[in-house]
């Protein structure tokens, strides 16, 4: 498949699915924000890699989120199949991002390795 229809289809589900997560989604489990970071289709258009974050202070919180995301993916893949128009629609595979996780960490240890020199230069 060339790779402008393939963007365009990832585009295409991706604002799907926000819109799914947004307003058809009932469970209360999810209540959190989630956030559709990216969305990989492969050439045959039968699986498609779904990165989310989900935000939210509580570790527990989120992996109750996100194994309530894996239960609803067929839930899901059926809403998918009548807003994008494809002659297959994909089998979903969600993917939790840490990625936003990973750069609190990185911003929380950039600025313990600062505040010592700030302290320095104030004496």
């Amino acid at each position: 498949m060339q790779a402008n229809r393939l963007q365009r289809v990832n585009s295409e589900i991706k604002k799907a699915l926000a819109s799914i997560l947004a307003e058809d989604i009932r469970d209360p489990r999810l209540s959190t924000m989630i956030s559709i970071v990216d969305v990989n289709t492969t050439n045959d258009l039968s699986h498609c890699t779904i990165l989310v974050s989900i935000y939210d202070k509580d570790k527990n919180v989120v992996n109750e989120s996100f194994r309530t995301l894996l239960r609803s993916a067929g839930f899901i893949r059926k809403l998918l199949s009548q807003r994008v128009d494809l002659r297959i629609t994909p089998e979903l595979h969600f993917k939790l991002d840490e990625g936003f996780e990973n750069s609190e960490k990185m911003n929380k240890l950039i600025e313990s390795l600062n505040i010592p020199k700030e302290e320095e230069s104030a004496e």
